[in-house]
């Protein structure tokens, strides 16, 4: 196989037609077509792809490669989010119980800089996308729990994470993190509620202590990064894209991120009880001994600050990951859910009690 290309631009049909012969012997490549790009977190693209044959394969591909920015590729590269993503799509995709995309071509490099996935097209396969201004329903919400459940139980302490499934590690915990954090402390602190200056202070002063509280329970598969950009739907059925953030850690990760990041902060004040106790009957009907209510109640105070560290940080960037808007407004639903939980208050009693341990 010819080396992974650095840009849309160096995607050829002879290329092409080596990539895609893994997935149909022979296939031969006319023409290819760039008809969308975009480079953010990291490079996106559509292709029209016209063959000399039909052997079944799309007429249209949705790629992800590595950002055409140098500094955000090598930022991308020291996190391994291109490399994990591209591992994940080699072969992980089939098995997970939920709707993924479809991958016809993954490769990486052992440093992670240069990366290429060529997937389903999910628009031309007649996917809908959720608009973040639509506000979610508790059927939905639901049904989202109920395709997290299915992917927790599927690898829920499976001895698999420690063999074939090493390379799906902890959480990682980068350096920046609190580093932006402290950035975006001394940029909008004033004008955020108080609860943002107490989780932004406790999570630069204790950062390493937080990380490890966070994995605490017992270990499963996670996506690590459900918000609605990362989701799609063929028909009702709920899809999940942007596995750059998977690891292995308790399921709450996934749960409290979407409870506390994506419910209207009055529909979480209502329901986000209810709903962690269907979560929990979920886990129950695939078999998983699922930890007490108790237990979950507190991950979901605690992890509810993990997904106030990713939107903080992705503040503190500006518009480079997201459109600012976009990330105050998670923001402000966040700040709501960490002072309704108590989180703060539940990570520093938790933090003390293993001090004193």
């Amino acid at each position: 196989m010819n080396s992974i290309p650095s840009t849309l631009r160096d995607i050829d049909g002879d290329w092409l037609s080596q990539a895609l012969s893994e997935q149909a012997p022979g296939t031969r490549v006319r023409e290819v077509e760039i008809v969308d790009a975009h480079s953010g977190t990291t490079g996106r693209g559509r292709l029209n792809v016209t063959y000399v044959d039909d052997r079944g394969l799309p007429k249209t591909l949705f790629v992800k490669l590595a950002p055409d920015d140098e500094k955000q590729r090598l930022f991308v590269a020291s996190n391994g989010m291109g490399k994990r993503e591209a591992m994940f799509y080699q072969g992980l995709y089939a098995e997970v119980p939920v709707r993924v995309p479809r991958c016809f071509f993954s490769s990486t490099d052992d440093s992670g800089e240069h990366y290429i996935m060529l997937l389903e097209d999910l628009e031309a396969s007649g996917c809908s996308f959720r608009n973040s201004s639509e506000r979610c329903s508790m059927d939905y919400a639901r049904t989202l729990l109920s395709q997290f459940a299915l992917l927790h139980a599927r690898y829920w302490e499976s001895p698999r994470l420690q063999k074939d499934l090493a390379w799906v590690e902890p959480p990682l915990q980068h350096e920046i993190g609190a580093e932006l954090v402290g950035v975006a402390l001394e940029r909008f602190g004033r004008e955020m509620s108080p609860v943002f200056r107490k989780m932004g202070e406790l999570y630069v002063a204790e950062g390493n202590a937080i990380h490890q509280l966070w994995n605490r329970g017992a270990q499963t598969l996670v996506h690590g990064d459900v918000h609605d950009a990362n989701l799609f739907f063929d028909k009702d059925v709920p899809g999940f894209m942007d596995w750059a953030l998977i690891c292995r850690t308790t399921g709450m990760r996934d749960v409290s991120f979407f409870l506390a990041g994506t419910l209207d902060t009055e529909d979480r004040r209502a329901h986000e009880r209810e709903l962690l106790v269907f979560y929990r009957e979920c886990l129950l009907a695939a078999g998983v001994q699922a930890p007490p209510m108790e237990d979950l109640w507190r991950q979901y105070q605690w992890h509810t600050a993990y997904r106030w560290v990713g939107a903080t940080c992705t503040l503190a960037m500006r518009d480079a990951w997201q459109p600012v808007e976009y990330a105050r407004r998670s923001i402000d639903r966040i700040n709501a859910a960490l002072a309704d939980l108590g989180s703060v208050a539940s990570i520093s009693e938790a933090l003390n009690s293993a001090s004193l341990a």
